[in-house]
């Protein structure tokens, strides 16, 4: 009977150390470290954004399957950017500035990790919708428009 049950925990702990070496490499191969340009208006609610998705004739026809995802991720916050829309927790917004100009543009440049990535579908203006965590603030540039 010592035989069965010292066999039975040695079989118990290889798929026990198994499952943990797999897990911690799984999870590293996800994330994709990107620089970003964003605009410096922002952030804004992620329910905000869903809400203007789903009323605007711009983005008629968006892809369903990623508004459910968006709305899943609970609190975010939202930064634009050039065709995308950035989704980050309120912590890593708070590390942008934010800074709304008249007669000016300001792009802010960002390092962070992409977690997720899709696609507003087949719209007017595609957009690739980006989650994001670890933001770290790494300039801007300001363009002056002429008046």
């Amino acid at each position: 009977m010592n035989k069965s049950v010292t066999f039975i925990v040695i079989i118990l702990l290889a798929i026990l150390s198994v499952t943990i070496v797999f897990s911690t490499v799984n999870t590293n191969e996800s994330v994709i470290k990107a620089n970003l340009t964003v605009s410096s208006e922002g952030p804004v609610e992620l329910s905000k954004v869903i809400e203007e998705i789903k009323t605007s004739d711009p983005y008629e026809g968006y892809d369903n399957e990623t508004i459910e995802w968006m709305e899943s991720l609970g609190s975010k916050q939202v930064f634009f950017g050039n065709g995308t829309i950035v989704i980050m927790s309120y912590w890593d917004a708070s590390k942008l500035h934010s800074e709304f100009v008249c007669d000016a543009y300001i792009e802010q440049y960002m390092g962070c990790n992409i977690l997720e990535n899709r696609s507003l579908g087949d719209i007017k203006f595609p957009k690739e919708v980006l989650l994001v965590d670890n933001v770290n603030y790494l300039g801007e540039n300001v363009s002056y428009y002429d008046v």
